[in-house]
Parts: structure tokens; sequence; C-alpha cells
């Protein structure tokens, strides 16, 4: 079972994807038709905080798909999970947000967008580990594109 430390850490890196994605995406959005710049929460319509709880209520599953794949590896992870998974998702959610014209994503565009960075991610684990990741990815979808891992 996943700990309240755990779900903090995913959210918290949920959080931070959004962060860099606007330190770094701002600059990219349409304007007003005023000269004025249109923000992300600007687009969003909501709060600050209603922004982040859309992120951050993907950090139960994203904990459950890191506590699923780690037990399934034979060697530790083969990356860094929150800053090359959990942190993208969170810059791949707000993405979404920004060129929706400030409309979350669905529930089922996140997880598979999870799936595919966590397939991703997998792809530099040891090639005899793939058929085990593959079966847990497998288990939150069988649209086999959104698996990346080779059978």
């Amino acid at each position: 079972m996943a700990s309240e430390l755990d779900i903090a850490r995913a959210a918290t890196g949920l959080a931070m994807g959004l962060r860099d994605f606007c330190r770094w995406s701002d600059a990219t959005l349409p304007y007003d038709g005023q000269e004025q710049p249109v923000t992300l929460l600007s687009l969003w319509g909501q709060g600050a905080w209603e922004l982040q709880a859309e992120l951050a209520q993907y950090a139960p599953l994203v904990v459950q798909l890191e506590a699923e794949l780690w037990a399934v590896l034979q060697e530790g992870f083969p990356g860094m999970w929150h800053y090359e998974v959990v942190e993208l998702l969170g810059w791949a959610i707000t993405d979404w947000i920004a060129h929706h014209d400030g409309v979350p994503p669905s529930r089922a565009w996140v997880r598979a967008t999870l799936l595919q960075l966590a397939g991703q991610f997998f792809s530099r684990a040891p090639p005899e580990d793939w058929p085990a990741l593959r079966a847990v990815l497998l288990r939150y979808s069988a649209d086999l594109p959104t698996v990346l891992l080779p059978a």
C-alpha cells in the first residue's frame, strides 16, 4: 500500500512538471488580441490551487503503477522515475490544458500518457525484465500501441 509520503512526492513531481511548463512555455501561449499574453491561469479559468489539484489527483495512480512495476524488476529502476516520468506527466497535462483552452484532459488520456512515459522509461531496463514490465502495463491498458515495451 502506498504511503502518504509516496503520494505527496508524486503530487510534488506533477506540480514540478507544471512549474517547468510555466517556466519554459508561457512565451509560446497565444495573445488575447489586445497585446496581452494569455497565461496558463487565464486559460484555466480557475484558481492556482485548483490547477495544482487537477494534477495532484493523479498521484495515487502514479504511485500504484510505480509500486507494481518495481515489484517485478530484477534490478533497480533504469533512471530517475520522478524526474523522467512523473514530472513529464505533469508537463504533459499542463501542455494539454494550455492547448485545449483550459480544459483538462480525460482520465483515459492521462492514463495512456503515463503508460507511454513508463514504457519509454523502462525500455532502458534489461530486456529480460520487459515481459514482466509489459504485463503490468497491459493491466492498465490493452491498447498495445500505448504500451511501448516489446513482447
